[in-house]
């Protein structure tokens, strides 16, 4: 069978109308609850909000952008390796806290700090201490490296 060029498919797909219901059927009635107890109501369907698109600044030609980049100017992150953490919901909180307060106290200065930022610094610190680290459970590890 020959090839059909796109041109034919979509002047071929343009010729059918589409089938398109004209009333969506609705949805069969719950079954009926105990009698006297009132029917649950039906859920609501999460609001939706569409957000006006950000106008792009124009780019520079390839050429030029790759032109006098820095280590500084690219994205920390991307030096990176990703490892996944499980923290306790306390630890999560008290990262949050004092991202906040760090950020706060930044006043923009520098770069952002984020939680990952302070857990680097912790393994930084941990590392630093290794050669004191011992213990079998977590908490036998964390006393035998904090003052």
């Amino acid at each position: 069978m020959p090839r059909q060029s796109v041109a034919d498919l979509l002047s071929e797909a343009g010729q059918e109308a589409p089938v398109v219901p004209a009333v969506l059927p609705s949805r069969p009635a719950p079954p009926a609850a105990a009698e006297g107890a009132p029917a649950p109501a039906p859920p609501k369907a999460p609001a939706r909000t569409r957000r006006a698109p950000r106008p792009r600044a124009a780019r520079p030609a390839p050429e030029s952008r790759t032109a006098g980049v820095t280590e500084s100017q690219t994205a920390k992150w991307k030096g990176l390796e990703r490892k996944e953490l499980r923290l306790r919901a306390d630890q999560l909180d008290e990262l949050a806290r004092l991202r906040r307060l760090l950020n706060r106290q930044r006043a923009g200065d520098g770069e952002r700090i984020t939680e990952n930022t302070l857990i680097r610094v912790a393994v930084d610190m941990l590392l630093s201490r290794a050669d004191r680290l011992r213990g079998t459970t977590e908490d036998e590890l964390r006393k035998s490296v904090t003052p």
